[in-house]
């Protein structure tokens, strides 16, 4: 499977049972996928999902079929999740789009965006930087450009928000 082909769900973050079971943080509300890809060495491996449900916020208790002991389900600790393009579920925010694009601020990359969350009075997008996820405000005295065909969203950013 190709990068193109997908979009990142969230990471694996812990353990749930000795039977398997996983913690899934994503931006997302909803998984109506059957197949995930997770990805191991830069490879996309397939896995099957067993059962999906909601949590917590922001989490997911996966179960996979072949995951069924705790020293399997440890190997895909801290692992990201991914799924098929045409398989997400789009909330009701305009922003979506934007999800899976690049984000720079100026000329200097950031990082891939991988959420976008709509607040009260505010848009924000949520950017993969450094292995973090931070909040960045879509806003339109920020954007410099949005390039549909590469992906990319430039972006003049304030000093010191990326730090923050």
């Amino acid at each position: 499977m190709e990068i193109d082909e997908l979009v990142f769900f969230g990471t694996i973050s812990k353990l749930f049972s000795f039977r398997g079971q996983l913690i899934v943080y994503s931006n997302f509300d909803i998984i109506k996928s059957k197949t995930v890809f997770i990805k191991i060495e830069d490879t996309y491996i397939p896995f099957k999902l067993k059962n999906s449900t909601p949590y917590k916020k922001h989490f997911f208790k996966f179960s996979f079929f072949h995951i069924d002991d705790e020293n399997k389900a440890k190997t895909l600790l801290k692992k990201e999740v991914y799924i098929k393009k045409d398989e997400l579920v789009k909330n009701d925010n305009d922003l979506d789009f934007l999800v899976n694009f690049n984000l720079y601020n100026k000329k200097t990359f950031v990082g891939p965006i991988i959420a976008t969350k709509k607040k009260v009075g505010q848009n924000l997008i949520v950017v993969d930087y450094n292995n973090k996820n931070i909040l960045i405000p879509f806003a339109k005295g920020l954007i410099s450009n949005i390039d549909k065909k590469k992906q990319n969203l430039v972006m003049d950013l304030p000093t010191g928000l990326l730090e923050i």
